[in-house]
């Protein structure tokens, strides 16, 4: 599970912006009555959703790319070599100062902090910490490059690691394909705990058993967005890929091939639920970028269910759709708006931390008012087209 995440220096992002999924201790002592937004951890609660929300260009996408690259540096950067190029940019308005990732974690039973920073085209530092016992303990930490200390027994023979890791690999990275057992342990979460994309994912490659536990969900998700698909079927596999038909109310005996003949978002549906399920019994912290595209929003809410009913995966997600914005489905804490200021820094805060959110009674009215900064002002549009039209 993800406790935190903190990015700074990252494209639109420059000032640290951060993503807690520590539950609020002042609703929590109100007794809000969304218990299965909570995940129990160690005596604390944890949030199972967190919803981006704001205009276009306000920097939405930027954090989910940034645990993107963090998540693939960590699991890629031992394959690197000298010639390989970080693919980000740091905030352009600003200084030359380091990009920093942060991502405090669970796995396994125990709490795990990592970070990393980059500048000039290296890693700069680099640490792992960890709670056994829920005391913190240093496993490693690196500065100006290539000074490393460690905790007692931490690491066994870690000048052999450091002679392999160059300015472009993460330690972390480096000592996990050398088979050190707790670098190993953190870098099974990122491998098979954190899922950021669902792009290039092909649903006909899921194993004919996972696709018939998933089924009966697939079809209740088609009857919610009132689809007239009352069937999905595997048929026999190809190449080792399953084959998808779906069957319509006009004529059920009548055969589909899912993949070229049913709307995208409708196997854009199917993609998000399969691979879900696939994780729902790992705990797996899910990164979607506008995860409700060409889903309706009934659709969108189905799936935002099967995250509560899991008990234990979490969602981050990014959405323009201000019906998501309902207090009486996500708590103040899930609802982080995100607002690009004059400077071209990206501000991500949730809602908990406004003053007065509790009086507030629609939340999605105050959201489109423009009362959080979320949404932009334009103007008189009308007078301004009526205006090009007339010298046109």
């Amino acid at each position: 599970m993800v406790i935190a995440l903190k990015v700074k220096n990252f494209f639109s992002i420059r000032d640290e912006a951060v993503l807690d999924f520590t539950v609020d201790s002042s609703s929590r002592r109100n007794q809000d009555p969304l218990s299965d937004n909570i995940i129990e951890f160690n005596g604390d609660g944890l949030v199972n959703i967190l919803g981006l929300f704001g205009g276009n260009a306000a920097g939405k996408s930027n954090i989910i790319k940034a645990i993107a690259f963090c998540r693939d540096l960590v699991l890629n950067s031992h394959l690197s070599n000298e010639g390989y190029e970080f693919e980000f940019e740091p905030f352009k308005f600003g200084q030359a100062i380091p990009s920093e990732f942060y991502i405090d974690f669970e796995t396994k039973g125990v709490e795990y902090e990592y970070s990393f920073s980059i500048i000039n085209g290296r890693i700069e530092s680099e640490s792992l910490y960890h709670y056994p016992n829920r005391r913190k303990a240093k496993v490693f930490a690196r500065e100006n490059g290539n000074v490393y200390s460690y905790g007692k027994g931490m690491i066994p023979r870690p000048a052999e690691i450091e002679a392999n890791t160059g300015p472009k690999t993460l330690f972390l990275s480096r000592a996990s394909s050398m088979n050190r057992e707790i670098p190993q342990t953190a870098y099974g979460f990122f491998l098979n705990e954190m899922l950021t994309e669902i792009k290039g994912m092909d649903y006909t490659a899921v194993s004919r058993e996972d696709f018939e536990l998933c089924r009966p969900i697939l079809l209740q998700a088609l009857e919610v967005s009132d689809s007239d698909i009352v069937d999905i079927r595997c048929d026999e596999s190809v190449a080792g890929r399953l084959r998808l038909l779906s069957f319509h109310k006009e004529n059920p005996e009548i055969a589909f091939d899912f993949d070229k003949e049913e709307s995208e978002g409708t196997k854009r549906l199917l993609s998000i639920l399969l691979i879900l399920f696939q994780r729902l019994r790992f705990g797996v912290a899910v990164f979607l970028d506008e995860f409700d595209l060409k889903l309706h929003l009934y659709l969108a809410e189905f799936i935002l269910d099967v995250v509560r009913a899991s008990k234990r995966m979490q969602l981050v997600f990014t959405s323009h759709n201000p019906m998501l914005l309902d207090s009486s489905k996500l708590r103040p804490e899930q609802m982080v708006l995100v607002t690009k200021h004059p400077d071209g820094n990206s501000e991500f805060v949730p809602l908990s931390d406004y003053e007065g959110i509790e009086r507030i009674s629609d939340i999605r009215k105050a959201y489109l008012q423009g009362r959080f900064d979320g949404v932009p002002y334009i103007g008189n549009i009308q007078a301004l087209i009526s205006s090009t039209i007339t010298r046109i």
